[in-house]
């Protein structure tokens, strides 16, 4: 599985770490909720759950769930429109967020 950062993306979800020490990595999954279904990026212990794929990605550990190991190779993380706004686009279009 590939994903890259655009260079404003990494530095912010590095702020976005920070913030937290205890959750130093960053998970990827597939979620539902408030009608809707998609991709989530949230802060993560140093430890993988069972059946997800661990990345380093510009220095920032990914963890992936099965579904998004599958779906999203050749991602990108970008910067929305401010540095709380983290997404993560896949061919053209936008298919996940932070939360």
């Amino acid at each position: 599985m590939t994903i890259t950062f655009a260079p404003e993306a990494r530095e912010a979800v590095r702020a976005w770490l920070a913030r937290d020490p205890s959750k130093p990595a960053l998970r990827l999954f597939f979620a539902g909720g408030c009608g809707a279904l998609g991709y989530q990026l949230t802060p993560a212990a140093l430890e993988p759950r069972p059946g997800e794929q661990a990345i380093e990605v510009d220095g920032v550990t990914l963890y992936a769930d099965f579904k998004s190991s599958t779906d999203l190779d050749g991602a990108r993380i970008e910067l929305g429109e401010s540095p709380d706004d983290i997404v993560l686009v896949h061919d053209s279009c936008v298919v996940g967020g932070m939360c």
